[in-house]
């Protein structure tokens, strides 16, 4: 059986026009995977219905490395303090890899 795999769960929630910039931001970093998905909700900025593209919000998924993380987070934090509107979660995970481990590497 492979061994679980100890990563962070970056997931981002921020207005839909900021979607490729936060991309950008990710694709700058030498992130190559992520997953985004449309989101409706409230908060502190209102009811996000998304009836209207100002009015959406998405949630950006992505699975990497603690070391990958660190220079995410510098560059999310710079565009807060710029305040642009995001909302920054990290979560531990483990995660079943898609290749097992070869045997060399695991003895």
């Amino acid at each position: 059986m492979r061994s679980l795999e100890h990563k962070k769960l970056l997931t981002i929630i921020t207005a839909r026009p900021f979607k490729n910039m936060i991309i950008e931001v990710l694709r700058l970093r030498g992130v190559g995977g992520y997953t985004v998905v449309d989101a409706s909700g409230a908060g502190a900025f209102g009811v996000q219905s998304g009836a209207l593209e100002g009015d959406s919000n998405i949630l950006v998924y992505v699975i990497l490395s603690e070391a990958r993380l660190a220079g995410v987070l510098e560059d999310f934090d710079d565009l807060m303090n710029r305040s642009y509107r995001l909302k920054v979660i990290v979560t531990d995970i483990s995660i079943l890899p898609r290749k097992k481990a070869s045997a060399a590497a695991t003895n």
